[in-house]
């Protein structure tokens, strides 16, 4: 199956390349290009398929350089650790996000997330007894941290695991990395 053609003046533009550079890197005239983007021409499976390769090349070559501290979100939201899970749950709304850290006096301690909440809330316990239970009593474990200076592919394999990846620098927290966060290589 022919992949779609829009896809490729989308990609090239998002990797930075010119059309003479794909060109270039697929081993197809820069008029072959041209002419695929302005959909002036009903190009060969062959030529496609290179092009598209030459695409995918580019972007393993790119994420390889890529490093955490290129795609971290920098402005960390967390829960503390001894407040009440209805504060964190409101905070969780308040940020739209389903998982958080959990911190004590400035460290990662653990992490809370809308699976941990969701499964609280459907083990028939009374909601007014789990709104006042301290998120230390029901988070899980930290989220994993890299280095703001790691690849972006170490932080990548964290997150088929875990939710999200605590970025640090100097010991300190500086950023988190979420799998939508990745999409910023495009």
């Amino acid at each position: 199956m022919m992949p779609d053609l829009e896809e490729i003046p989308r990609l090239r533009k998002a990797l930075g390349l010119t059309q003479t550079a794909i060109a270039r890197l697929a081993n197809v005239s820069q008029s072959t290009i041209v002419k695929i983007e302005k959909r002036q021409m009903n190009p060969s499976y062959d030529s496609v398929k290179r092009i598209m390769n030459a695409l995918q090349a580019e972007l393993k070559r790119q994420e390889k350089k890529a490093l955490v501290d290129q795609i971290q979100s920098r402005k960390v939201q967390y829960v503390e650790a001894k407040i009440p899970l209805e504060s964190a749950v409101n905070e969780m709304r308040r940020w739209k996000f389903s998982q958080m850290p959990v911190m004590h006096n400035g460290h990662p301690v653990g992490s809370i997330s809308d699976k941990v909440i969701n499964n609280l809330i459907l083990s028939g316990r009374d909601p007014k007894d789990l709104a006042r239970i301290r998120v230390d009593e029901v988070m899980e474990p930290a989220f994993p941290q890299v280095d703001s200076k790691a690849p972006v592919e170490l932080a990548a394999g964290l997150l088929r695991h875990y939710d999200a990846v605590l970025v640090t620098a100097k010991g300190e927290v500086t950023g988190i990395v979420t799998k939508s966060d990745l999409m910023k290589l495009l």
